[in-house]
């Protein structure tokens, strides 16, 4: 019964961490195509000094990327849910820290949009639910590497 409750589990972690990687390849592919209009949505937050914001600028989309591939490889899926889970609180940060100052903008998630409170609302959630994800995928990596034989 222990044996099948893991594998559900485990599946679970696999579907998550498919979603995650889905998400965040393609978010860093996006940033990508536009890294100027990236850059604007950075400055947008009034959080970094302009001579600062082209390094996260050039930096995040691959990042980003290199972090959905990491999911994707059982080796290393733990570093990847780890990496995943400390961009979406930071993420969540950004996020809330504008909405509270009453700003509306477009973040730049997913490439370029119109600029909509609603909009940051959702991706406010959505970087909550990218966070319990990445969590859930760590904690199973970690249960799982535990239970393997050395």
């Amino acid at each position: 019964m222990t044996a099948r409750s893991n594998s559900s589990g485990d599946y679970a972690a696999l579907a998550i961490s498919l979603g995650l990687a889905a998400v965040f390849i393609y978010a860093g592919v996006e940033k990508t195509r536009d890294t100027l209009q990236f850059a604007d949505s950075i400055a947008g937050f009034g959080i970094l000094p302009a001579v600062f914001v082209s390094l996260p600028a050039l930096a995040m989309p691959p990042f980003e990327v290199g972090c959905g591939l990491l999911l994707l490889w059982p080796p290393v899926r733990r570093i990847g849910a780890l990496a995943i889970a400390l961009l979406s609180v930071m993420f969540f940060a950004v996020l809330l820290s504008a909405l509270i100052r009453g700003l509306t903008l477009d973040c730049g998630c997913f490439g370029s949009g119109a600029p909509s409170r609603p909009r940051m609302w959702v991706e406010l959630g959505l970087n909550g639910v990218f966070f319990a994800g990445s969590v859930f995928v760590y904690l199973r990596s970690l249960a799982g590497r535990r239970e393997s034989p050395s």
